[in-house]
């Protein structure tokens, strides 16, 4: 039965109008864009989990490591989803971020998806994408292969673990082996006079259970991520495709935030600075994509976005 996921609900803030436009485009967006990626990802990893056997996840846990056939094959998986699935998602999100600017409302201009702006960005994204994907989903599965976790659990038992957890984070892979020890722990205090086959059947089946949900959740996060920083990235390209066409002169952006209770403190103390097209904000944390302080988003998840602002006319005005 699929699991959907409930996007947190919203307080917001006061905001000037044109931070309360464009915030309000790029959710509505988001809002009406992340289903289906979230549907096509969860897919994708139920595929890898269908794909490799128990006997190759046996032979993984005597060893102690995956092969570098499976290693291999994985990062070929997440070559051809970004070839057959992704890109056209960041295409499309490109191609809205600049009709979530209401500078550009009006204009006879029209975005050109087809620049080396968007298609080398778009490249290079999937290029990290597969990357970063599959060196994720190495280390999520290279935990559940430590040395403890093996002297721990039996051969069967860890390889029926390991399965549902292609595709999720090392961090996730952490805590559904525990959430599985836990329950073999209660249950056996519980229920000493039953079978520990018993046991590990019902705690692997309520593992797995958690798995779909890290799945979805997970799932979720990407797809609003990738979207979210796709469709700034296209805001940014259109407005300087329509400054090379003479509609727009000297521009300078604000970054605004989603403007709810739940925003960070690194983005927070970005709310309202301005600063020029090719200048980078000023914030802390983990880098996420390459070219990534220019715009959002500055984290997972992360709901803020940019409000350009002409400062100058262009000679010439169209």
């Amino acid at each position: 039965m699929a699991i959907r996921f409930i996007r947190p609900k919203r307080i917001r803030k006061a905001k000037t109008p044109g931070s309360q436009e464009v915030l309000r485009r790029l959710e509505e967006y988001l809002q009406n864009e992340c289903d289906e990626p979230v549907e096509i990802l969860c897919g994708f990893w139920q595929d890898q989990q269908d794909a490799i056997t128990y006997q190759e996840l046996r032979k993984a846990v005597a060893d102690g490591s995956l092969s570098k056939e499976t290693l291999e094959a994985w990062q070929q998986d997440y070559s051809v989803l970004v070839a057959e699935r992704l890109q056209s998602m960041w295409t499309q999100a490109m191609a809205a971020g600049p009709t979530g600017q209401p500078i550009l409302d009006g204009l006879a201009f029209e975005f050109d998806t087809q620049t080396p702006g968007v298609l080398d960005w778009i490249g290079e994204r999937g290029a990290e994408f597969v990357t970063r994907c599959t060196e994720e989903q190495k280390d999520a599965i290279a935990a559940l292969l430590e040395k403890k976790m093996r002297e721990s659990h039996t051969v069967d038992e860890l390889a029926r673990l390991i399965r549902p957890c292609i595709g999720l984070t090392e961090g996730d892979a952490r805590a559904n082996a525990r959430y599985y020890d836990n329950i073999v722990a209660t249950m056996r205090k519980e229920h000493p006079r039953m079978k520990i086959e018993s046991i590990r059947r019902k705690a692997l089946d309520a593992s797995q259970k958690y798995a779909e949900k890290q799945h979805r959740a997970r799932a979720f996060t990407i797809a609003q991520t990738e979207s979210a920083f796709a469709y700034n990235r296209g805001a940014d390209e259109g407005i300087r495709q329509a400054q090379g066409e003479g509609y727009l002169g000297t521009m300078v952006k604000r970054w605004s935030t989603s403007g709810d209770d739940s925003v960070c403190d690194i983005c927070n103390a970005l709310e309202g600075t301005e600063v020029d097209m090719d200048s980078d904000f000023d914030f802390k944390g983990k880098v996420l994509f390459a070219g990534q302080h220019m715009l959002p988003p500055a984290h997972p998840r992360c709901a803020c976005a940019i409000e350009y602002i002409e400062v100058a006319a262009p000679r010439g005005r169209k």
